[in-house]
């Protein structure tokens, strides 16, 4: 196995330390909605922690092709419970710090003439910024509509 730039490999780590927290996140979520009664949401947010494990594979098996072991810690997204406004703000965060690290890592492994790293972060920053933009959808539905109407349609 070829030994990996160093800045490749952490910032690998990196956004696989945001998967995982994302993974988590959403995985919480998910449970929380259903057990509370919107199982829309629940079954929105169970996809989205099984899309998130995806994006944490390719990123251990690309870890794994420079024989580094894959790091699991990561700090937990910190989300208000039974305040869905507040836990879309915290998932938007999220989203974005992981947009930003994968923006980072596009154009570095680009620089550093690494092809399948720099196609990993390509295709990790598209689904990122495709959650930015459903967000941001979702933050002008219930400005529109209000939260109460919103989450009276997610039961």
């Amino acid at each position: 196995m070829p030994a990996g730039p160093k800045q490749i490999i952490d910032i690998l780590q990196s956004s696989l330390a945001l998967h995982w927290a994302a993974v988590e996140s959403y995985t919480l979520q998910s449970r929380h909605y259903a057990t509370y009664g919107y199982p829309k949401l629940a079954e929105k947010y169970a996809g989205d922690a099984e899309e998130e494990r995806g994006h944490a594979q390719k990123l251990i098996d690309r870890l794994e092709f420079y024989d580094v072991t894959p790091e699991a810690q990561h700090d937990s997204v910190v989300w208000p419970r039974h305040d869905f406004v507040g836990a879309l703000e915290a998932n938007y965060q999220m989203e974005l710090a992981a947009a930003n690290i994968e923006r980072g890592g596009f154009s570095m492994a680009i620089e550093l003439g690494d092809a399948v790293s720099s196609e990993i972060f390509k295709d990790l920053l598209a689904d990122s910024e495709a959650s930015l933009i459903e967000i941001e959808a979702i933050r002008a539905v219930i400005e529109e509509i209000g939260l109460d109407n919103y989450l009276a349609n997610q039961a």
